[in-house]
């Protein structure tokens, strides 16, 4: 089998690429199923797979490298259980030391798995990381450049996004920053990009394992403190069939509060009646506007990851709750609202 590893920062769009590869894969009659990944109990993302159709698996409660022997049992069971022959296996967007925990553990314990790690970036987030314009705290950033410093792919994703003269300065920036590097600079939406990505993973060898990073996990671990994790789920129901048009409400609503505060976005989504996905990865993004049906429910699947206090954020969707609760009905679980732990591999290698 297959294993194609993908890392990369929150919001970088690993998961729009794994959708639109694993489409593509299916219409050829390949096996592919996807592995998800996060710190949390629920994942906008491995819930949206699911409603997909497409065979999946979640690592849940923290990294792969943290959660490794989850990670093994997912990769056995889709192999053994639902016949894949190609599974994409996708990082928590603030994980790294992915050569010294994953790969190489994957590689001594499964030689017979082909593997190969492609890391995403989104080019906006990944210009101002280079020029050192970016708001994000140093500890984060470190976590961001022991990403790209690890890659053996690096996809610089979004390209729709920027002009020429962008994506060609940032090209030369990393040429010299990163050298020998395999880059790929692609728009996940596109189909001939995604095919020259499934191309490249299908035809990539490596002559040697690549170098663990020197990591100082200190470090690490700051930088994944400094960032608020956000998980509940909403249950809207309306007298006036008007359930979509409150959720777009109280979706723009979150991402236009959050970026109030002026804190640095990792990602704000959203999964909309187990089908729709809304993602917001910058301040600069437009409101959203949705397609629904008249219906008097709406389920609202919420994950948040921005640089700021748990304590900052419930306290910040609990007022917006309460404004929407005078608009309908709102029933919800309990929030999960935490930051990382320090990272504790199960295998370094």
């Amino acid at each position: 089998m297959k294993l194609h590893i993908v890392t990369g920062f929150l919001g970088s769009g690993k998961t729009t690429a794994i959708y639109k590869a694993a489409t593509l894969l299916i219409k050829q009659n390949i096996p592919v199923a996807v592995i998800t990944n996060d710190q949390g109990s629920r994942l906008v993302d491995g819930d949206l797979f699911t409603a997909l159709g497409i065979p999946g698996r979640q690592v849940k409660g923290g990294c792969f490298c943290c959660n490794y022997n989850e990670l093994d049992k997912n990769i056995h069971s889709l192999t053994h259980t639902e016949g894949s022959s190609l599974v994409f296996a996708e990082a928590v967007g603030s994980c790294t030391d992915i050569i010294a925990t994953v790969l190489k553990p994957l590689q001594e314990f499964h030689p017979e798995i082909g593997l190969t790690i492609s890391t995403f970036t989104d080019i906006r987030l990944l210009k101002m990381m280079l020029d050192g314009n970016h708001s994000f705290d140093e500890s984060v950033a470190y976590i961001y450049h022991k990403q790209l410093e690890e890659a053996e792919i690096v996809i610089v994703n979004k390209t729709d996004l920027v002009n020429d003269e962008i994506i060609n300065d940032i090209a030369k920036q990393l040429s010299a920053r990163y050298s020998g590097k395999l880059l790929l600079f692609q728009n996940s939406l596109s189909e001939p990009d995604i095919l020259q990505w499934l191309a490249l993973l299908d035809n990539y060898r490596r002559n040697s394992l690549p170098d663990s990073l020197v990591v100082d996990y200190d470090i690490y671990a700051t930088g994944e403190a400094k960032m608020a994790w956000y998980d509940q789920q909403l249950e809207l129901y309306t007298e006036y069939n008007d359930a979509g048009q409150i959720a777009e409400q109280l979706i723009n609503s979150i991402y236009t509060e959050i970026v109030q505060l002026q804190v640095p976005i990792g990602h704000v989504k959203f999964l909309v009646d187990s089908t729709t996905k809304i993602s917001f990865t910058s301040k600069d993004e437009e409101p959203v506007k949705l397609q629904l049906q008249p219906a008097s429910t709406s389920a609202i699947l919420v994950n948040i990851r921005v640089q700021e206090t748990p304590d900052r954020i419930h306290e910040l969707i609990g007022k917006i709750l309460i404004r929407f609760r005078q608009k309908c009905k709102v029933n919800s679980t309990e929030a999960e609202v935490f930051s990382p732990g320090y990272p504790t591999p199960v295998y370094r290698m």
